[in-house]
């Protein structure tokens, strides 16, 4: 029968939003892993021994292939030829390698002596093998995400080209920046028991991606059943003359250079940003993560609408120059103010989403869409540029505009402190030996086994306010909160048929009080006689455990912690594992064994937030000359994406 049209797969909606889903997962989980170190760095500091500019060196390396290989040049051109599946398989791939690898070189199997660090040790011997190993597993990481952005971008070009293509751009950005707000939230609550947990799951997270890729490459085969493209096509195939013609375009040039100082002011910012409001604001960790994760929040709601004002109004050159001015505010905000935190990362938020939301639908205006893989590609190329940049530049600022940060007290000093009740007196200078003066502080105290940059076997957290000369006095035992504790190094000298009571939810409904026995081999204590409640029973239950001397009526231990109770009213509660409230240090030898520690003070971040603000002014500059030559170009930026 003629005169009937096949409807073809991507017609419908369901199968459009159904790709839209499984890309924008494995776009989660690109992003997720990327950012999954940002609210971990004074990890790094402390356990591995990384300076900031070590740490910016690190994400610095996840650009390297990018930039002196060109592979998001080299990315887009094989995607160009061979095609998305192939393409993203492979460099998915690569990507989950990558973050495993990354992963293991800060496992303690690694530490240990495992696979690897022999070699790691061999070369390079001012840099750690943990930082080399972790290194190279970014670098893979890296050669992989950049390609990967670029197929999940032209796979939504593919099925929504002439329908909603720039709501679903923003809504692949939108949901993919999801990972980098879950990374922001859950990092800080997956670092107990072993912070190494943190960077595993985000491994785990990039194998499920690369699954969710491989179920999208079975419905992409059947729509290229359906459409036969003849690739002999003269219009469709590359030519290296492509590019030479890409970068002489006056419009591109400009939006490639908004893209490259507009991104190295946001994706370096986010690597920081955690620590940033932990120096600054004295924020806890989890909170400092939690208000991070505002400005990929904020990407989430309004990326989609400002996509969709840009499929149905228009007016792209207008919102890229004023995502650029928005910048420019929160940055200095953060530099020069102590302004509520949350105020400039929400500015952020709506910079973040109004750029890109326009930006990259205002690509497919100015290249011809059998270049969109090639045009992406230079684009992140320059965009890597600054991507490698920036982070080790802003690690290296920081390094330097914060010299007198550590404290180090070896084990004679220690000694003075023990002598004084645990007490330490410090002072707080900056970089030109100048005090900070009558200002709120968080001092850090970490306490070593046996050397600098050993064993952790204790850490905490003190509020403080600096007196006129800079100084400062904490009691190592007092701290505001608890970040870690050995359990292990407990005194022999505690009986420890010690008294312990358990409640539920709070300290109020109080469901066991009585003696415990202490396993010191399994870190355990385990219950001896019947709780008082039957409805705690054969379930999983919240709660706070409490552990005191009945000798001296003192409070030793005190800890959130989830616990299960079974229908004999048995249970069994590993200690250290939850959220620790408090601990009393002599139990644990800290006034009489030979320690050493370190006393750790906030890093100023003036100096990196200001060249982020300058950065923006950059892309400001760049966003206004765009909006002039698209007066002359006939592009159209200023005028809606959809076709009727």
């Amino acid at each position: 029968m003629t005169g009937i049209i096949k409807k073809k797969l991507k017609d419908y909606k369901f199968a459009r939003w159904g790709v839209l889903a499984l890309t924008s997962f494995a776009m989660i989980t690109n992003y997720y892993f990327y950012d999954a170190l940002a609210p971990l760095t004074d990890f790094l500091r402390i356990n591995l021994g990384f300076s900031s500019g070590d740490y910016g060196f690190l994400m610095s390396v996840y650009s390297i292939p990018n930039v002196f290989l060109a592979m998001a040049i080299i990315g887009g051109v094989i995607l160009d030829r061979l095609g998305i599946r192939l393409t993203g398989f492979s460099f998915i791939f690569l990507m989950a390698i990558g973050g495993a690898i990354t992963a293991y070189g800060a496992s303690d199997t690694f530490l240990d002596g495992g696979f690897g660090y022999a070699f790691m040790d061999s070369f390079l011997t001012n840099f750690s093998p943990a930082l080399k190993m972790m290194c190279l597993g970014f670098f893979i990481f890296g050669l992989g995400a950049e390609t990967s952005i670029i197929v999940l971008s032209k796979v939504v070009i593919k099925w929504f080209k002439g329908k909603e293509l720039a709501l679903a751009l923003g809504l692949n950005l939108a949901v993919g920046r999801l990972g980098t707000a879950l990374a922001l939230m859950f990092s800080p609550r997956l670092v107990y028991p072993e912070w190494t947990n943190a960077i595993w799951f985000g491994v785990l997270l990039l194998w499920i991606g690369l699954l969710a890729f491989l179920v999208y490459m079975v419905i992409d085969y059947k729509i290229d059943r359906q459409e036969k493209i003849d690739i002999k096509d003269p219009e469709d195939e590359f030519k290296w003359s492509d590019i030479t013609d890409i970068i002489t375009n006056r419009s591109f040039i400009f939006i490639t250079l908004l893209c490259v100082t507009f991104y190295s002011a946001v994706f370096p910012f986010i690597k920081f940003a955690p620590d940033l409001l932990m120096n600054k604001f004295s924020m806890p960790r989890q909170l400092a993560g939690d208000v991070s994760s505002y400005l990929m929040y904020g990407t989430i709601l309004l990326t989609p609408l400002f996509g969709w004002i840009c499929d149905y109004r228009g007016k792209s050159a207008t919102l890229m120059y004023l995502g650029s001015a928005l910048l420019i505010i929160a940055h200095l905000m953060f530099a020069v103010t102590y302004i509520e935190p949350r105020i400039p990362i929400i500015l952020l938020g709506i910079a973040f989403s109004l750029v890109p939301a326009a930006m990259w639908p205002a690509v497919v205006k100015i290249v011809r869409e059998s270049k969109i893989g090639t045009a992406y590609g230079v684009m992140y190329f320059a965009q890597n540029i600054g991507l490698w940049a920036f982070p080790l530049i802003i690690g290296i600022l920081i390094d330097s505009s914060n010299p007198h940060y550590r404290t180090s007290i070896d084990a004679n000093q220690f000694k003075t402190v023990q002598e004084q009740n645990m007490a330490f007196t410090g002072e707080y200078l900056d970089r030109k030996d100048n005090p900070y003066a009558s200002k709120e502080a968080n001092i850090i105290a970490v306490i070593y086994e046996d050397e600098i940059g050993g064993r952790i076997i204790w850490r905490e957290n003190h509020k403080v306010t600096t007196c006129e000369s800079g100084e400062f006095e904490i009691n190592i035992g007092e701290g505001e909160n608890f970040e870690r504790i050995d359990f292990t190094k407990i005194t022999d000298e505690v009986d420890f048929q010690a008294k312990v009571k358990l409640f539920k939810n709070d300290d109020k409904v109080n469901i066991y009080d009585g003696e415990f026995h202490y396993k010191k081999e399994t870190l355990e204590f385990i219950s001896e006689t019947d709780v008082k409640i039957d409805e705690v029973l054969s379930q999983n239950n919240y709660g706070i455990i409490t552990i005191y001397d009945p000798i001296n009526e003192k409070l030793v231990w005190k800890e959130e912690i989830m616990f299960y109770i079974d229908n004999k009213s048995n249970f069994t509660i590993p200690l250290g594992l939850g959220t620790i409230r408090h601990a009393e240090s002599i139990y644990f030898g800290m006034h009489t064994k030979e320690y050493e520690a370190e006393i750790i003070k906030p890093l100023n971040y003036t100096n990196p937030m200001l060249v982020f603000a300058l950065l923006g002014v950059f892309g400001l500059v760049f966003a206004f000359l765009l909006k002039r030559e698209d007066k002359t170009s006939g592009y159209g930026l200023e005028l809606p994406n959809k076709t009727k």
